[in-house]
């Protein structure tokens, strides 16, 4: 941040919306380390437990779709700022819970805030720089404080559960509160409609949430209670019906909530396809890791989460730089390159677990994957958001936000389901959950190498401008 690039208004507007991306993605994962305290004390049974780390993921990904159109009509700025509050204030009251089902009430509304700051956010931020260098080094910014913010969750959930596992719920509080104080200052005002507000397309709304809702919710009970569960395939069925019936309105609707035109934008749809696995394939990787390390090394909960800080690192520092070389060279290629280098690290944990020494093989493995994932992550966005209209940036962020996080849930109910299953064919079940991981990061390989490249030289000079 201290680049004279954004200094003034505009630079204290990308710290806000960066620090909003930050804590969204950080509470997907700072939970689920403390998930042991908090059975303790609220004596929560193991089935309901993963609901805590899961309400949020199901708010999230559920209303991702909704809050960008929400955005997109009634205003960037105004959405931004009430869906933090919201979030700011599900978080103080998550600190005072007093049995399981408030503690996944608190979550879920964190979820559902965060699905409606996330993409309003990015929206913002396209606002505030225009197309050119300037906004390819902001996006890598937002996408390394979102990216760090998932990875290191893990490391500061297991820091705040030292103090009680309650910090994990509250400690975004403050930093949600000081960013409110100071929007108002930095972020720009709603652009004043010169037209009729676009129609709201509440049909649409009203199939495609509780759709993605009962979907996500489907695949991550399947992780728990299997694909022959009720709720498990009802779910799964039920969001079938409901997505089509979504799809059928949006081709007939006068201001659809989603235009089916936005999925024949080959940038923003190969981008996407690519995030929703990648994703997946990292949360399936980080899943298997972390149980291994827990229960045949015995590391504790914050030695596990720390594992990932060099991935973290690698995002954080690296990422900006990234998204600038893709922004001006094309995204295709370091997308490629990033899954690769995921692939190649899945790879050699499989195999060498077992046979070197534990603290090696996460140093060995965690360079690869880190520095993937901060090739990837910012091409992604870079691509996504590419020849994208204001008016539809809200929209296009969540697509791209949704993509991830429900990529994550199909991905790692897949993992899990391999993990359980591998006994049974006598395979060892870390080592055939990674190696399942591994074969998906390098099918996403060669899927991200066959997305859209420049024509021209042309045509990469008007991408660098």
């Amino acid at each position: 941040m201290s680049n004279p690039q954004f200094r003034g208004a505009a630079g204290l507007a990308l710290l806000l919306l960066c620090t909003a991306n930050f804590l969204d993605a950080m509470d997907v994962s700072t939970i689920g380390v403390a998930l042991p305290a908090i059975q303790a004390e609220l004596g929560m049974r193991a089935t309901s437990l993963q609901w805590a780390v899961s309400a949020y993921v199901l708010g999230y990904g559920g209303f991702l779709l909704l809050g960008g159109r929400v955005a997109d009509i009634f205003g960037h700025r105004r959405v931004f700022l009430w869906s933090l509050a919201i979030f700011a204030a599900a978080s103080i009251a998550g600190g005072f819970v007093d049995s399981g089902p408030t503690l996944i009430a608190a979550r879920l509304i964190k979820g559902i805030a965060a699905a409606f700051t996330a993409p309003a956010a990015l929206a913002l931020l396209l606002a505030v720089f225009g197309e050119g260098p300037q906004r390819a080094k902001a996006l890598g910014l937002f996408a390394s404080t979102g990216a760090a913010g998932f990875v290191l969750g893990m490391v500061l959930g297991g820091a705040a559960t030292l103090i009680s596992w309650r910090a994990t719920l509250v400690m975004g509080a403050p930093v949600a509160i000081l960013t409110l104080l100071l929007a108002p200052i930095a972020l720009p005002l709603d652009a004043r409609r010169t037209g009729p507000r676009p129609g709201f397309d509440w049909a649409g709304a009203i199939t495609i949430t509780p759709g993605l809702l009962l979907f996500v919710f489907g695949i991550t009970n399947a992780a728990s209670a299997g694909w022959a569960d009720i709720f498990t395939w009802g779910s799964l069925v039920a969001a079938i019906v409901l997505i089509l019936g979504f799809l059928a309105i949006e081709a007939r609707h006068k201001d659809p909530m989603v235009p089916l035109a936005m999925f024949r934008r080959a940038r923003l749809t190969h981008a996407n396809i690519v995030g929703f696995l990648y994703q997946g394939a990292y949360i399936g990787f980080q899943f298997t890791a972390t149980l291994y390390y827990q229960d045949v090394y015995g590391w504790s909960a914050f030695a596990t989460g720390f594992c990932f800080a060099g991935a973290g690192a690698f995002v954080m520092f690296l990422a900006p730089r990234f998204a600038t070389l893709a922004q001006n060279r094309g995204t295709t290629g370091f997308m490629t390159a990033g899954v690769g280098l995921q692939a190649i690290s899945y790879i050699f944990w499989v195999l060498s677990v077992g046979h070197i020494d534990p603290i090696l093989l996460v140093i060995l493995s965690q360079i690869p994957l880190g520095l993937g994932y901060a090739m990837t992550f910012p091409s992604i966005q870079v691509a996504a958001l590419a020849d994208i209209e204001e008016d539809k940036s809200g929209l296009a962020s969540g697509m791209f936000f949704a993509a991830f996080q429900i990529g994550g849930g199909v991905v790692l109910a897949a993992t899990s389901a391999v993990f359980s299953g591998a006994p049974a064919f006598g395979w060892e079940p870390y080592s055939a959950a990674v190696a399942f991981v591994a074969t998906l990061a390098v099918l996403i390989t060669l899927i991200a190498a066959l997305g859209p490249k420049p024509s021209s030289a042309a045509d990469r000079y008007q991408a660098a401008e």
